[in-house]
């Protein structure tokens, strides 16, 4: 019970400090900053070489399930479903840039997503 408590003052923590402006906020474990991002479209086009492996993905979170079960995220033309796991994030507005930290894995039909950490991004413009 003391951690279930514990576990829910850290993501009300988490949410506030979201709602704040400017920075980089963190949800989960990103990986290190100096980790290279892998491009969307490389993923989509040979999912078979990505299945299993741990991803950096840096684009913008473009939708966001109500219930912040998944989030749409999109690199320029491309977009993909993004299961969000546990934690879930705070509500996040779409036009959000994030750098996602997620695993991959070849589906039968579709590539599945799913973040283990999740950076927001200032946006372009704020400080």
């Amino acid at each position: 019970m003391k951690t279930k408590w514990i576990g829910i003052v850290i993501l009300a923590g988490a949410a506030i400090g979201l709602a704040g402006c400017g920075g980089t906020k963190t949800v989960g474990t990103p990986a290190k900053a100096d980790t290279p991002a892998t491009p969307l479209a490389a993923i989509l086009a040979a999912p078979e070489k990505y299945d299993g492996q741990t991803v950096v993905l840096n684009g913008v979170l473009a939708a966001q399930c109500a219930s912040l079960c998944d989030f749409t995220y999109a690199e320029g033309n491309q977009s993909v479903t993004v299961f969000t796991g546990d934690p879930k994030p705070p509500k996040i507005h779409a036009g959000q840039p994030v750098r996602v930290t997620a695993s991959v894995h070849k589906g039968e039909e579709q590539v599945v997503i799913t973040a283990k950490g999740l950076e927001i991004l200032p946006r372009k413009g704020s400080r």
